[in-house]
């Protein structure tokens, strides 16, 4: 049904003379009585309503889509580091089980019974390692941190 075809009932509204007048410059502008002019402009608002309200949901779903792209990149760093330990340590144990048949130990003596000199070597080697990268990791996060300052400081 079209605006002229629907069966209208008349209402009674309190206007102030400001409102009046905005509702006959849009009926002039538009060529049509004051009544339609009005509900062109209901219809106006809750098409508005609507774009909004599509608008904040897309813009929403695009910081989430974004968010979830570095979460992303984080989990894939990872896995693809822990698929790399996981080959390493299945290659030692292979190693290792081969060695242990060789040389026909009947016995396991364990870092917890004995140290030996090479093995305490390697623990500080690993030690140090690990110091440095986090070491890094801290001066990398400091130098971020130091940039994302001075980029805001330049933005007020």
């Amino acid at each position: 049904m079209s605006m002229t075809e629907e069966k209208k009932q008349g209402s009674y509204f309190l206007l102030s003379t400001e409102t009046k007048e905005k509702i006959k410059v849009a009926a002039n502008e538009n060529h049509t009585s004051q009544a339609n002019a009005i509900a062109l402009m209901v219809d106006a608002y809750f098409e508005s309503r609507e774009e909004e309200y599509v608008l904040f949901k897309q813009t929403i779903s695009d910081l989430l889509d974004e968010k979830l792209d570095f979460i992303k990149e984080k989990m894939n760093r990872i896995q693809v580091a822990s698929n790399v330990i996981d080959r390493d340590t299945k290659i030692i144990l292979e190693f290792m089980n081969h060695y242990y048949l060789v040389n026909k130990f009947k016995n396991l003596i364990t870092t917890e019974e004995f140290k030996t000199k090479g093995m305490e070597q390697a623990e500080e080697l690993v030690q140090k390692r690990i110091h440095k990268q986090r070491q890094k990791k801290l001066d990398y996060e400091q130098q971020k941190e130091l940039k994302q300052q001075a980029q805001s400081e330049s933005r007020e």
